[in-house]
């Protein structure tokens, strides 16, 4: 009996639980159907269709054989492709709208930026107007630096002076200063050398002069001036080495080393010494006794210019000038200018040889010492004709003629170098030169003086020669020593 009712009470258990889950069940399904099923929009009437299909392009509107809407036995619709659908390939973008007055499309540029630089990755018409690719600096003058020294009252300072009004550019060819102009800081001034800078223009090239003035050496203290002026070379190495050491170098460093030195000769001067020297020569003493005070080589001076040239030497390339061409006469320059120069060539000295002008200028005069021989064997030397008793290649006066000659033309050859100046008189800046009583001394004239011939040859022919020289063998030679001295050990010193 137990047994029976402990059954009959787990099947009804269970029928009870089946009927609440078959209730529940069907209470979902009638929620369910009272939900209202989703539907697809409407579609626009033909018409606007039409007006749609005729504002877009051609290859744009869709085909009708590609796609097509189905009905569903749901009640709904379904998107039915066709089994050969149209190949769209469009042949051209479509129009881009019109950008309005005084605006500007920020993402204009759709293409890759993989390969922009940093910080481009805005428009280009936004980064076109502060971006350092597309702004044009302007391009800094070439430097090129000169020393003028020599000794007190030689005409230094106004030679220098000279060179500041014969290298500055007209008035009108002078470029507007600008706010980098105005904050760009000068050369300072280095103890007794002063700077002075002019912007000049030299075959189609802006050239930034710079002109040193030095204080006059004195026969006393031209031991300490040296040491000064050996020093104020080297400084301008030690700059570039400086710049050279740095793991990030500043931008916009310019050369600053000293591409040529004039050293200005006082004409009075040289002519004591070859006095002296003349004397020491002959054994004979001057009364003044000047000769016991020098040891002059020619028309130079052993204790001051030619240790003046001994220190310069592989740090420089100095070219000797004779100032007041206006004192003395044509003849006597000439002489002047032959013993500085023999003097130089006797002391190995010779400026020129670092240039490799040395060469050219042998094989030119020997080619015009040929063609005068040549001349003068034809009879056209002096533009007269020889006699025929002259033209037989067997005259011996003809030999004797020709032999005179040629030692004529020796003689009377003027060196190249050095160059003889006229300087304007201080008294009357307005005018270039100097006014005498009995005529005028024309800086520019070739006949009075060579100021021509030295600014073409040392401003315009040599001045890529003087500062590749000064850079390739004077700045080079001065750092290996450096170097050397530097990697040797302090007890070898």
């Amino acid at each position: 009996m137990l047994l029976r009712r402990s059954k009959s009470g787990d099947m009804g258990k269970s029928g009870r639980k089946a009927q609440a889950l078959k209730e529940a069940e069907l209470e979902r399904q009638r929620q369910a159907a009272m939900r209202v099923p989703p539907k697809l929009p409407e579609f626009a009437s033909n018409n606007n269709n039409e007006q749609l299909s005729k504002a877009m392009p051609q290859e744009l509107q869709p085909s009708e054989s590609a796609y097509s809407l189905s009905n569903s036995s749901s009640g709904g619709y379904y998107v039915r492709a066709s089994a050969e659908p149209r190949n769209y390939v469009p042949a051209t973008a479509p129009p881009v709208p019109p950008i309005p007055n005084h605006t500007f499309d920020p993402y204009a540029r759709t293409e890759s930026m993989t390969h922009r630089g940093r910080c481009s990755y805005a428009s280009s018409a936004i980064s076109s107007i502060n971006s350092p690719r597309r702004v044009r600096r302007r391009k800094d003058p070439t430097p090129f630096n000169i020393l003028v020294i020599g000794t007190s009252g030689s005409g230094k300072t106004s030679f220098l002076e000279f060179l500041k009004t014969a290298m500055a550019l007209p008035a009108r060819k002078r470029p507007k200063k600008t706010d980098e102009d105005v904050f760009r800081v000068p050369a300072p001034a280095s103890g007794n050398f002063v700077p002075h800078y002019v912007e000049t223009e030299i075959d189609n090239e802006r050239i930034g002069l710079t002109l040193w003035d030095s204080e006059g050496f004195e026969k006393n203290l031209v031991d300490l001036q040296l040491r000064e002026l050996t020093a104020f070379l080297e400084s301008k190495f030690e700059e570039t080495f400086n710049e050279e050491m740095k793991v990030i170098r500043s931008p916009g460093v310019q050369d600053s080393h000293i591409h040529a030195v004039f050293l200005v000769l006082d004409p009075s001067r040289l002519d004591r010494n070859i006095a002296a020297s003349r004397n020491r020569a002959n054994g004979h003493k001057s009364p003044t006794g000047y000769e016991s005070r020098i040891q002059a080589s020619g028309a130079l001076d052993e204790d001051l210019d030619l240790q003046i040239l001994r220190s310069l030497h592989e740090k420089t390339t100095v070219i000797p000038v004779i100032s007041k061409a206006d004192t003395i006469t044509t003849k006597h320059m000439n002489v002047l200018k032959k013993s500085v120069w023999e003097s130089i060539k006797r002391a190995d000295l010779d400026p020129l040889e670092a240039l490799g002008l040395d060469d050219d200028a042998d094989s030119v005069d020997n080619r015009i010492d040929e063609e005068d021989e040549d001349r003068f064997v034809d009879g056209q030397r002096f533009h007269q004709p020889i006699s025929p008793a002259l033209s037989s290649p067997n005259s011996k006066r003809l030999s004797g003629l020709r032999h005179k000659a040629l030692e004529e033309s020796k003689d009377e050859e003027v060196p190249f170098l050095p160059f003889s100046l006229i300087s304007p008189d201080l008294y009357e800046p307005s005018v270039i030169g100097r006014q005498f009583p009995w005529g005028f001394a024309d800086p520019y004239n070739d006949q009075h003086c060579d100021f021509t011939r030295l600014q073409e040859a040392v401003f315009s022919e040599w001045r890529a020669e003087l500062r590749e020289a000064s850079r390739e063998q004077w700045y080079e030679g001065w750092r290996t020593n450096r170097l050397k001295v530097r990697d040797v050990p302090f007890r070898h010193r």
